[in-house]
């Protein structure tokens, strides 16, 4: 029986873990975007928008996610899920014209991505949360999605190279959505599911203290690292003055520096604590945005963006594990999605605080200021949400 559960629990990571690489394909579209708009003749600003919106359909995605759940239950969510990731990508394969395009990949892709990662990260959080180890388990799913950017976007360039087609890896990844999803349906499931009804404490959730105050905090805090991913590489260049070519290589150290964080962070909780692992690095990343008008060098850059990446990680890694430790496994799914929903818009102001900044000041400092002044902000909150956080249900 023992050796049956452990069997069981490796399923469900090894699945788990392949839904959230397919989810990683959301990131990939700057690989498209040069072949997007050389075929359909559109500008910059038309071509970004299957990302862009993907964005907004995540939202809705995880706002939704624990409705569908309660209402058509885990296995036929998973197979809706599977069916919009493996459309949604084949559609975008076969778009004849921009409009398809961006429906296909942001909203169709973009509403399985987000049901996908809220499954993959809850169900991984289930099967742990009564065990030690359940940090290391939820460091290790999260850490898929940055693994699959660092290994995906060149295999995207090498694949667009060699058959001369950007559409063609569009297609061989709709195959693999549909493979990993068809057994992630026929093989995963909820041991122990406490019916609750479709509203399930998802009001309640929303508009309790100790939600508003955490969601603040995530999405305070993130918002410097949404500033920094969201403008990396023009960043890095315009601070250094480096080419591409090491802009993309210090890229690459960000997304190995978020996989070996994401691990490292869910290991480190299971010892401090959710509430002082935060506190930690917050305060280190505080430090670092403090100096970072003195990183004009191609090391101190990269130490500079590799702190930004560990904030990240904090936030995404310890999500899930927040959401079980104060509203507990029943409500997972709706706690988890409103949390993923503030990270979410950390992610898309933040970009936008950066972008603005260099617009009026030619200089991305103003904005990074503004980012570390909430960032302090996001450290004060947390203290008040501490008692929440360390309560055991």
């Amino acid at each position: 029986m023992k050796g049956l559960n452990i069997f069981k629990h490796a399923i469900t990571i090894t699945l788990c873990f392949l839904m959230i690489v397919i989810t990683s394909l959301k990131h990939l579209w700057s690989v498209f975007i040069p072949f997007v708009e050389s075929e359909f003749l559109v500008g910059r600003s038309v071509s970004v928008l299957p990302f862009s919106l993907l964005n907004i359909a995540n939202i809705i995605g995880f706002l939704s996610t624990n409705y569908l759940k309660v209402a058509l239950g885990i296995r036929k969510l998973l197979t809706l899920t599977g069916i919009l990731m493996t459309l949604g990508l084949l559609l975008a394969a076969l778009s004849p014209n921009i409009a398809l395009l961006i429906i296909s990949y942001a909203f169709i892709y973009g509403l399985g991505n987000s049901f996908a990662y809220v499954i993959a990260v809850s169900l991984s959080v289930k099967q742990f949360s009564q065990k030690k180890g359940v940090g290391i388990v939820t460091g290790v799913i999260v850490s898929a999605y940055s693994l699959g950017i660092l290994v995906l976007s060149p295999l995207t360039t090498y694949l667009i190279q060699y058959f001369s087609n950007w559409r063609i890896p569009l297609v061989i990844y709709s195959i693999c959505a549909a493979t990993v999803m068809s057994f992630s349906t026929a093989l995963l499931s909820e041991s122990s599911e406490t019916p609750i009804s479709i509203s399930s404490g998802f009001l309640e959730i929303l508009k309790s203290k100790e939600y508003v105050l955490i969601a603040l905090v995530l999405f305070l805090t993130t918002l410097f690292d949404g500033l920094i991913a969201g403008n990396l590489i023009p960043l890095i260049r315009e601070i250094t003055g480096v080419d591409p070519m090491m802009a993309s290589i210090i890229m690459s150290i960000y997304s190995l520096t978020a996989i070996i964080s994401r691990i490292a962070i869910g290991a480190i909780s299971e010892y401090l604590g959710i509430a002082r692992t935060l506190i930690v690095i917050y305060s280190l990343v505080l430090i670092n945005a403090l100096l970072f008008r003195f990183y004009v060098t191609i090391p101190l850059i990269t130490i500079g963006v590799s702190f930004s990446a560990i904030l990240f990680s904090a936030n995404v890694t310890l999500a899930p594990l927040i959401a079980a430790q104060v509203w507990g496994k029943e409500r997972l799914e709706a706690a988890y999605s409103l949390l993923l929903t503030a990270l979410v818009c950390g992610v898309l102001v933040g970009p936008l605080i950066g972008g603005i900044s260099r617009d009026l000041t030619g200089s991305y400092y103003p904005g990074i200021y503004i980012a570390t002044v909430l960032l302090l902000l996001g450290i004060v909150i947390l203290s008040r949400v501490t008692k929440y956080i360390q309560r055991r249900r």
